[in-house]
């Protein structure tokens, strides 16, 4: 349609961009609802995105509004700008050519100003292109929006640079209309693309958490079984100790006898991680948690000349809320690693608590090898340990039982001074305590 001054010049127009519209979202909805799901292959995606977005080019360049002279005022850059952005030069080199194609069928002045804003986009898009994957949603919006502002104001700028003629106030009109609609399309666009796309993403966590938790459930009874067999050989071995072997019989008995205490060890720490607390609001009395932890370690530490030192706040009823076993199993964790890491050094580990406004803060600190920055930053992970034989699980549970509580964990460590767990709780009532 070619713009006139009559009463019909803002109605027809306007039409004919709703119509625009529709031809850009439908197919948008029609390849992210259907063609994606349908076609796996990325390659296959491509060529429908290709066909999609090039049919929305070619009806929204075949029911144009023309001004100044065969100017023509459509949409076709929206479909080409995204066929670049979720399609990459496979996608939107094709679009290009497609655009530029049409138009030169059409003739006219316009097409020399086409060919310059398809040129500026491939520039831009040389420069900008693979950025676009790395920036959230709000920054995919704000880059498409702002190749669009430069097409619009690329165009306003070449009719006016090609065609010595000024625009007149219905034009303007028009041109304004046309952008702000422009801008409401690409934004509808992009919501849909990104929306589908997250929605995409959320079914995968959702299948890949449903997978995860089947071979978790696998594992946890996989552990359960073992534990049977690995105490009744235990049980053997302890029989064997007590019979007189030949040789290096005995010593080979107790290194058995060892392994199987580490692979029991593991799993327990196993079973402890997978398992939900029983209890995660049980009122525990620090102090009394901790000398039932110290009395129980005690003997393990005498066993590697390891000395230990406690340091109990100045208010002895200090009470944190959670699981007491397993508030006990994440503290021996980590005074068992700092005895076993000062053993070899006239050990000390020293343990302090702390009352603070609206928390309570734990230090288990030891003189033993210590850590690089390096080992510092993969603690928690179930692989890494300093340990011969160790497998890591049981800081991992450590930390994991912790930050269950609601609490906090900073390490610190200096190679071969030692190293220094840092541990807050939030501070509970003392009221209810003692209800288990």
């Amino acid at each position: 349609m070619y713009f006139d001054d009559s009463a019909t010049f803002f109605y027809l127009p306007l039409a004919l961009w709703v119509m625009q519209i529709l031809i850009i979202l439908f197919p948008t909805l029609l390849y992210q609802s259907y063609f994606k799901k349908k076609f796996q292959s990325v390659k296959q995606r491509k060529v429908w995105l290709i066909i999609m977005y090039g049919l929305s080019i070619l009806l929204c360049m075949s029911f144009p509004v023309a001004v100044s002279n065969g100017y023509m005022l459509d949409f076709r850059y929206i479909p080409l700008i995204l066929g670049f952005l979720y399609g990459g030069y496979q996608v939107g080199t094709p679009l290009l050519v497609a655009v530029l194609l049409i138009r030169f069928i059409i003739g006219g002045q316009g097409f020399i100003l086409t060919l310059v804003i398809c040129l500026i986009l491939i520039i831009i898009f040389y420069f900008t292109l693979a950025k676009f994957e790395k920036y959230d949603s709000h920054g995919k919006r704000v880059y498409a929006l702002s190749l669009l502002l430069l097409t619009v104001i690329a165009f306003g700028g070449g009719t006016h640079f090609f065609n010595d003629q000024m625009i007149s106030a219905g034009e303007f009109v028009l041109l304004l209309v046309f952008g702000t609609l422009t801008i409401l399309t690409m934004l509808s666009t992009i919501q849909i693309h990104e929306s589908m796309l997250e929605l995409e993403k959320i079914n995968y966590e959702i299948i890949e958490y449903e997978k995860m938790h089947l071979i978790s459930q696998f594992s946890i009874s996989i552990a359960h079984k073992l534990q049977s067999p690995i105490h009744n050989v235990h049980k053997s071995l302890d029989a064997l100790k007590s019979i007189e072997l030949p040789g290096k019989g005995r010593a080979i008995v107790q290194d058995m006898d060892d392994e199987l205490a580490k692979a029991l060890n593991i799993i327990e720490d196993y079973l402890v991680l997978t398992n939900e607390n029983e209890n995660p609001n049980m009122c525990l009395n620090v102090h009394d948690e901790f000398d039932y932890i110290i009395q129980s370690v005690q003997s393990y530490a005498q066993m590697h000349n390891v000395e230990l030192k406690f340091y109990p706040a100045v208010d002895k009823n200090l009470f944190i809320k959670g699981d007491k076993y397993q508030f006990r199993h994440a503290i021996l964790n980590l005074i068992k690693n700092g005895i076993e890491a000062s053993k070899t050094n006239n050990g000390v580990v020293e343990m302090a608590i702390h009352e603070m406004l609206d928390s309570i803060y734990i230090i288990i600190e030891d003189n033993g090898r210590g850590m690089t920055s390096e080992e510092v930053n993969r603690i928690g992970s179930p692989v890494n340990s300093n340990k011969k034989n160790g497998t890591g699980l049981g800081t991992l549970v450590a930390l994991n039982i912790i930050k269950s509580m609601s609490g906090k964990v900073d390490v610190s460590s200096q190679l071969n001074k030692g190293t220094t767990f840092s541990i807050i709780l939030p501070k509970a009532n003392g009221e209810h305590a003692g209800n288990e």
